[in-house]
């Protein structure tokens, strides 16, 4: 059988191979790149008895690479064709430079002083805001608040009408004082306090006053003084005046007096030489200064808690008319709306006890135990001292 001659078009490989590879495709045993064996010349037409030759038996189709270029390309130095490999391994991993680990602490560390720089600058600058305000506040109150109302406290824990008829019951006075011989001391207390007896029910209707900040609507209504605190009705049980510093102090309250549950609180400051009653007090939203009292407001949001408080010096509107003393009491009217959400208000006509004598005064008078002269032992004297002192004289 014929053999087919040819060269690799890749790499000009002189190939021997058999004609049955005519036709197919096969790797050059050179370059190894895929090429296709040109077809044998078309062979004579076979006899009419075998239409198709047979492949001889034991014949195996041949591929060779020519010797002569196959030593020519072994020799040494001759110019061999890199065959690409191609690496299916992953990359090594990158390591993390510590350059960029240090940078970005630096700059956290940065940033958080930065930011507690600042923040302690505000945070101080807020307190003493606040602190100021505070001062301010404590100055134009006398005292502050929290004392005030303390103060408060005790002038009505002092001159409550339920504790003193207490005090007077047999055996809650005070108790007699012995002397050194055991005689009864008398005690005189005094106790005279026109303001602490118990007004008479106030029988005024009640006309729900209207709320509003501009003092040229604001209307007094002709009944009993009534309104609300901090979005709950509020009634006046009382009305008092209390001195507490230099200030008289308005209070109008709801509820048991030494604790009330809601409670209204005008701070009036007299001039000098000026007496309580026939004043009248007319303060808009605009005013401020030391010229506007202080107004304060209580409630109790729990009954079994203490009760809250807030103070307006300014922005509240305000119509105050006191009557003329008589008998330890004072007449009034009063409209006060204050600039809080609750639109807290409170008018009508109102009688304050005055409290003109909060402390009370006792003197208790004892006498010196007489002197005992020596005289001679006697049974008499002996039981008579040891009735007195309690013990047996000594001889």
């Amino acid at each position: 059988m014929a053999d087919i001659k040819f060269e690799c078009p890749h790499c000009a490989q002189h190939i021997t191979c058999d004609q049955l590879w005519g036709g197919h495709q096969l790797e050059c045993p050179s370059c190894k790149n895929s090429l296709t064996v040109p077809a044998p010349a078309t062979p004579p037409p076979p006899p009419q008895a075998a239409l198709v030759p047979k492949p001889p038996a034991g014949a195996q189709p041949r591929l060779a690479i020519n010797p002569t270029h196959a030593a020519a390309a072994a020799a040494p130095g001759a110019p061999q064709k890199a065959i690409p490999i191609r690496n299916l391994t992953a990359p090594p991993p990158k390591k993390k430079s510590p350059v960029a680990t240090i940078a970005t602490i630096a700059a956290v560390l940065v940033v958080l002083g930065a930011g507690g720089y600042f923040g302690y600058g505000y945070i101080n600058k807020a307190q003493n805001n606040l602190n100021a305000a505070s001062k301010e506040a404590a100055k134009n109150s006398d005292g502050g608040e929290a004392g005030h109302i303390a103060k408060l406290n005790g002038a009505l824990a002092a001159t409550d009408p339920n504790k003193l008829a207490a005090d007077a019951r047999p055996g809650s006075g005070p108790r007699a004082r012995r002397t050194g011989v055991g005689q009864e001391t008398p005690v005189s207390t005094s106790t005279a306090d026109s303001g602490a007896s118990a007004a008479a029910p106030d029988t005024q209707p009640l006309i729900p006053a209207v709320w509003t900040l501009d003092l040229t609507k604001a209307r007094i209504p002709s009944g009993r003084a009534n309104g609300s605190i901090s979005g709950t009705n509020f009634v006046p049980d009382a009305a008092r005046i209390d001195p507490v510093g230099k200030a008289q102090v308005l209070r109008l309250l709801q509820g048991q007096p030494v604790s009330p549950d809601r409670e209204v609180l005008i701070y009036l400051h007299l001039k000098s030489g000026e007496t309580l009653g026939g004043q009248s007090l007319s303060v808009s939203q605009d005013m401020a200064g030391a010229g506007v009292p202080q107004v304060t407001k209580r409630w109790k949001n729990n009954p079994k808690f203490a009760p809250s408080f807030k103070s307006f010096t300014s922005g509240y509107a305000m119509k105050l008319e006191l009557g003329q003393v008589a008998d330890g009491a004072v007449p009034g009217k009063i409209f006060l709306a204050l600039p809080d959400a609750d639109q807290s208000v409170v008018a009508g006509n109102f009688k304050a006890i005055i409290n003109t004598n909060v402390a009370t005064e006792t003197t208790v008078t004892i006498q010196s135990a007489p002197v005992m002269s020596p005289t001679p032992s006697s049974s008499s004297a002996d039981a008579a001292w040891q009735a007195r002192y309690g013990t047996r004289r000594a001889q």
